[in-house]
């Protein structure tokens, strides 16, 4: 739990940087008081600051949780891709509403529908990063599932163990596999499962037949 202490400071400073901005915005004279003749208040900037901080925080707590994750190739080792273009795409989309709390007040028809499109296309590649994160790690999600369904498939009697490129079933004696002609380790007693020489036939810990 210490490895990840520090991620709690940082949704700590989020909250208070989210609730800061809000109390201060909220009051009358943050928001009577103007900045010249821009349309600009003190509201507006103070919410821009602290909502504009609590983003940068959120982005780099995803950033840094990501390399956190191992590349073990085990547990959520696959999530380490899909976690930074996550956060990404929830920064883009929130940073659109954040942003304009500055330049809102400057910007005019034009100016607004120039804006709208550099975020639209800032959250789209965002997305297709995000979707092409989550093909590159599918393929460890699908070898999970396998290992997860195989131990459950009912192994008939005699057979010592499973094949380990497809799975099939392994039966005392057998050298290659039958469904995939993967060689095998060296043969087991089936009444102990010692490792038996080729040539032996007897087992030499229990003494029962071999093949």
């Amino acid at each position: 739990m210490k490895a990840w202490a520090w991620a709690g400071q940082y949704l700590i400073a989020m909250v208070l940087a989210a609730m800061l901005g809000s109390i201060l915005g909220g009051m009358q004279l943050f928001r009577e008081t103007g900045i010249g003749t821009t349309g600009l208040t003190a509201s507006n900037l103070v919410r821009f600051l602290a909502y504009g901080s609590a983003v940068v925080l959120f982005w780099l707590l995803g950033r840094t949780a990501a390399r956190q994750i191992p590349e073990d190739g085990k547990g959520l080792s696959s999530a380490r891709q899909v976690v930074e273009p996550l956060v990404t795409l929830i920064v883009v989309i929130v940073g659109h509403g954040v942003l304009l709390l500055l330049v809102g007040p400057f910007l005019g028809e034009t100016g607004r529908t120039v804006y709208n499109w550099i975020f639209v296309l800032g959250i789209v590649g965002a997305a297709l990063w995000m979707v092409w994160a989550g093909y590159r790690s599918s393929a460890w999600w699908i070898e999970e599932l396998e290992t997860v369904r195989r131990p459950g498939t009912s192994i008939p009697s005699g057979v010592l163990s499973t094949c380990s490129q497809c799975g099939a079933a392994v039966r005392a004696g057998m050298k290659f596999c039958s469904q995939c002609g993967q060689g095998l380790a060296a043969p087991r007693c089936g009444q102990c499962g010692h490792s038996l020489t080729t040539g032996e036939k007897f087992c030499g810990a229990c003494g029962q037949p071999a093949g």
